[in-house]
């Protein structure tokens, strides 16, 4: 695809990145058929295709940026094209672009100005999004259903046994990411965490942390996203200085895919890019943990295995919902189904497991009516109706889930570390 950069846009790092992207387009439609905005809209310029086109608008000065401003905020960045397409284009970069130069180009009305900086303002810091959470959830009531919905508690708020003792310490050190959101929504996927890898003989440790940028970056401010990663990778750059060989662990998918793109944020920061990488190649998904340590230590497994085994049929018998994030920004599509089942776990078949959930951070409430069909979409596809739990990987898509579904709705790790405890909640399901 041929561009002619604009005479501000030739000499920018940024734009040559974009350019050379929608290069790669051959224009082929592969990416229509698995695009979610696509399906429910049906519109060419809500799929990537289309949105590549306005993208090379803007590129060079052609485009109307209102309307390329409609088309990109309803994007659930959620990367599905980028597993279908053929031609490897890498559009969530692209999309990242996009969003940047509109937000520094083009003013929204005032009503979306201010419910971004109300979003980022808050769910960036955890102790005032606490105290707004709680003080929400007691008068849900009084909220419009679409809000209301989003402010059921979490199913388990912590676990009710003790894990057990240790298993014999294994040569892993990591330091989990606390992150914001989630350890304000559902504080037990940390712990759990944390519980879990630590009876597994791993040695786990946290450092001040903060938010890893998504939200930022969801809300139009490039800026502050660089800003909170620029912390993050000084504060786990002197841990890894010290420990080089040891795990950057998230749990929460959506965080993960940001933090493992430091390293293309800075790319560009001559005295942030090697520090920047050197963050991003040490990030791990849990998943990807979790399997390192089945794959190794066999006497983890078996031992899993066994109390796998010994839960009643009706109780191992989960859906399991992999996040966007997972599957697509991270590209690790298949990797907690796959442990899941090699430990003895039975999962609900899925037709379509590449729905995404309409989650996709602040998308269900920015974006609440194309949100909700999503999510009816991915309910009717889970087929909840004899399953114990459903178990996912990433808090938007759990809180999303969890306002639909008739049963508890875990993350993964909180369930396995039920499990390895003993916790009688596990049973109780079925």
């Amino acid at each position: 695809m041929y561009l002619n950069l604009t005479d501000a846009l030739k000499n920018d790092a940024a734009a040559l990145d974009a350019r050379d992207i929608i290069k790669d387009c051959v224009h082929c439609g592969m990416c229509l058929g698995t695009c979610p905005t696509y399906g429910v809209l049906g519109d060419e310029q809500d799929s990537p295709r289309g949105r590549i086109y306005q993208i090379k608008n803007m590129l060079e000065g052609q485009a109307d940026l209102a309307s390329v401003q409609q088309h990109l905020d309803r994007c659930l960045t959620c990367r599905s094209c980028e597993t279908t397409c053929p031609s490897g284009v890498q559009y969530g970069h692209l999309l990242e672009w996009g969003r940047d130069h509109l937000s520094q180009h083009h003013t929204r009305a005032w009503a979306e100005r201010s419910k971004l900086g109300v979003l980022r303002h808050v769910l960036t810091r955890p102790a005032l999004f606490g105290v707004l959470w709680r003080a929400a959830s007691v008068v849900k009531k009084a909220l419009p259903a679409t809000y209301a919905a989003k402010l059921k508690p979490a199913a388990w708020s912590a676990s009710t046994v003790s894990a057990p003792l240790a298993l014999e310490p294994i040569d892993l050190t990591v330091v989990v990411h606390q992150g914001c959101v989630q350890n304000t929504m559902s504080p037990n996927i940390n712990r759990a965490t944390m519980r879990l890898l630590t009876a597994w003989g791993v040695t786990v440790q946290t450092v001040q942390d903060g938010c890893c940028g998504a939200i930022a970056a969801h809300t139009d401010d490039a800026a502050g996203a660089r800003a909170m990663a620029a912390r993050n990778i000084q504060m786990w750059g002197e841990f890894l200085s010290k420990q080089p060989n040891a795990l950057v662990v998230s749990n929460a998918s959506g965080c993960g895919v940001q933090l493992k793109e430091y390293g293309h944020l800075f790319k560009h920061d001559e005295a942030q890019a090697a520090s920047a990488q050197k963050v991003s190649t040490a990030v791990r998904d849990v998943s990807e943990v979790v399997q390192l340590i089945l794959t190794q230590y066999p006497a983890v497994r078996d031992a899993l295995q066994i109390k796998i085994e010994a839960l009643p049929d009706a109780a191992k018998y989960v859906a399991y919902h992999e996040p966007c994030t997972l599957q697509h920004g991270q590209k690790l599509k298949g990797s907690v189904s796959g442990l899941l089942t090699e430990i003895g776990v039975r999962l609900a078949p899925s037709i379509n497991p590449h729905l995404c959930c309409g989650s996709a951070g602040t998308y269900s409430i920015t974006q609440p009516e194309l949100s909700k069909q999503l999510l009816n979409n991915k309910i009717n596809d889970l087929k909840l109706d004899k399953v114990a739990f459903v178990l996912s990987s990433n808090i938007g898509c759990i809180g999303q889930i969890a306002s639909a579904a008739n049963v508890p709705v875990l993350h993964w790790v909180e369930w396995l570390d039920a499990v390895w405890s003993e916790d009688a909640r596990v049973k109780s399901q079925q």
